[in-house]
């Protein structure tokens, strides 16, 4: 079952809602009373979460509530700030309808991220396919430039090693949404496959009469190219839009030097009708 983002809600017309920001001390059990104070003070809470801001050091517990009797917020708010694990406490209440803006702006990976519907990349990728007289080539550069700009990052913030990035790389796709990845890689040939259920490209079948996953691709190839410091490219074989069970991927290595990687690329791309 899948579980939804929850950037807002929608009560009844006299329905008071909140979100609430508590940031806390990051250790065993410091999480446990706040639930309490907030049943305590008469509020229903409807979706919550808990993120690291420091590991050891604090974190940040997210929730909407509504009141469901007449409760007192500066009440409420002392309570929680007189525990012993809170740091601070900030918060929005508002009628009928509440938004999740605690955590504005978002990021991810150190960059500005946003929260979109698979629906609205599958847009923009028909689009492009319209418009564009290579289109493919161009959508497997633009996967191709994200996926080595996140290796980068992971290389120099998380120092990852060469093997160890597989599982960080499925792991990452996997928590984003974009599909249940497996990678079979042998390191000293630079071949291997991918398999990915579930990929949002290719659940929303569009005009083309082609594999879908053409970004996809492209990311696995600059991520694999940024990790190991060889030119890697990567083709869809086989897609669930086209009737596949799940998506398959062949990894390769590229013959010619890493200065002419872009080129060769988008000459392969095109060739084979990614």
């Amino acid at each position: 079952m899948s579980r939804d983002v929850c950037t807002f809600y929608v009560g009844n017309d006299d329905a008071t809602l909140a979100w609430f920001k508590v940031t806390l001390i990051d250790k065993q059990g410091s999480l446990s009373k706040i639930p309490v104070v907030f049943a305590d003070n008469g509020v229903n809470q409807l979706f919550g979460y808990f993120g690291l801001i420091e590991q050891d050091v604090k974190g940040k517990y997210i929730t909407f509530v509504e009141f469901i009797e007449k409760t007192s917020v500066n009440k409420l708010v002392n309570e929680l700030k007189n525990l012993d694990e809170v740091l601070d406490v900030t918060y929005h209440v508002t009628k009928k309808i509440i938004i999740q803006t605690a955590e504005f702006p978002l990021e991810m990976f150190k960059s500005r991220a946003i929260i979109s519907r698979n629906i609205t990349f599958s847009d923009i990728m028909e689009e492009i396919e319209d418009a564009a007289p290579n289109a493919n080539a161009l959508i497997f550069q633009c996967g191709l430039k994200g996926g080595m700009d996140a290796a980068r990052y992971f290389k120099e913030v998380a120092g990852i090693k060469k093997r160890d990035f597989i599982t960080l790389l499925k792991g990452i796709l996997f928590s984003a949404g974009w599909g249940v990845i497996d990678i079979d890689f042998n390191f000293d040939s630079c071949k291997g496959t991918i398999s990915v259920k579930d990929s949002f490209l290719a659940e929303i079948k569009r005009s083309t009469e082609q594999v879908q996953c053409g970004y996809l691709s492209g990311y696995f190839a600059g991520f694999f190219t940024e990790i190991l410091g060889q030119a890697i490219h990567v083709q869809e074989t086989k897609c669930k839009s086209m009737g596949a069970e799940e998506c398959e991927f062949a990894i390769l290595p590229v013959a010619k030097k890493f200065g002419t990687f872009m080129e060769q690329t988008t000459e392969n791309t095109g060739d084979m009708g990614l």
